[in-house]
């Protein structure tokens, strides 16, 4: 039990790179300008679907609007 906690000790404080999972510095979430540009893609992307989603909704709650509430 004690050789396993020999073991942590010696391991310096890090993180891992959310991207590939190479071991980064505490403060740092990436670890290359490569990894950087994956990461901000991905962000891009994910703020695109999010508004898709959005005006799919919207357009869906107008449409039932229309056909629940319209006077015939």
């Amino acid at each position: 039990m004690s050789n396993l906690k020999e073991r942590r000790a010696k391991i310096p404080d890090h993180r891992h790179c959310i991207i590939c999972g190479r071991p980064v510095p505490p403060k740092e979430e990436l670890c290359s300008d490569e990894c950087r540009s994956v990461y901000e893609g991905r962000l891009k992307r994910e703020r695109r679907t999010r508004i898709l989603i959005l005006i799919l909704y919207i357009a869906l709650l107008g449409s039932l609007f229309f056909i629940f509430f319209l006077p015939r």
